[in-house]
């Protein structure tokens, strides 16, 4: 595969704790651009354009982009990558370009993830996402919830690394066999307030939170469903679905 765009990175620019990245594989996720800049620093955000071999990573300081840059030319594998400073001083919350899905929205901090679960088949609770996610790292929190109609879910993540990992494992994934289908995508929140923890929201670095009756929380995210019914009515669709929901 040829190289995309190399040259020497541009000198003339200010510092900026933001960098723009070059040469990049088609195939690189959000995951492999956090893991290339990580050993560097802190990542605040970042904005994959795979497309067109390039990306931006934003540091918290701007020693760390510093460091990255020190260190550039970076070879991965066969592709030699190369950084130079942006003319940004920040990351905006969207691409210029029309690539969605891979940055972090301004205000976020890549730990919290907007799960959009379409094909509703079965009940959506706490639990059931716990299953799911809990696979890509500790969880801290998680609050389901139905806006205009979807059924939604914050997952907040300990460490933005096991976010992006679960983004690019789960994504478009079914919970069980041919529905309950994960859309994920980056929170604009750096974190998730939790009040009460039951079936429909869930803090686990506080398990002493009160819960709630949840007939005085609203309908389930699934109509005609009652959203508890106990562990019997997810183990029962897990049994018929034979699904991507883990035992």
């Amino acid at each position: 595969m040829a190289d995309h765009d190399i040259g020497p990175p541009r000198m003339d620019v200010i510092p900026s704790r933001v960098l723009h990245i070059r040469n990049l594989p088609e195939e690189v996720t959000d995951a492999d651009l956090r893991s290339m800049a990580a050993p560097y620093g802190q990542v605040v955000k970042m904005l994959l354009m795979s497309r067109k071999h390039q990306g931006f990573v934003e540091f918290s300081t701007l020693e760390e982009s510093g460091r990255m840059l020190e260190a550039s030319p970076i070879r991965v594998g066969t592709r030699v990558l190369v950084a130079q400073y942006s003319n940004k001083p920040e990351i905006s919350a969207r691409p210029v370009d029309g690539e969605g899905g891979g940055g972090i929205p301004a205000g976020g901090d890549g730990r919290v993830l907007l799960v959009t679960i379409s094909n509703v088949q079965f009940p959506v609770n706490v639990d059931v996402i716990n299953r799911v996610f809990q696979m890509c790292g500790v969880i801290q929190k998680i609050v389901t919830f139905n806006k205009q109609g979807k059924c939604q879910a914050l997952v907040q993540f300990q460490q933005a690394v096991d976010a992006a990992a679960a983004l690019v494992r789960l994504q478009d994934q079914n919970i069980y066999t041919s529905c309950n289908c994960l859309h994920i995508q980056y929170s604009n929140l750096s974190d998730v307030t939790v009040k009460l923890n039951n079936e429909r929201t869930y803090d686990y670095t506080n398990p002493g939170l009160p819960a709630a009756n949840p007939t005085q929380m609203g309908a389930a995210l699934l109509p005609g469903v009652a959203p508890g019914g106990g562990a019997g009515w997810e183990q029962a669709a897990y049994a018929q679905q034979g699904g991507y929901l883990p035992q």
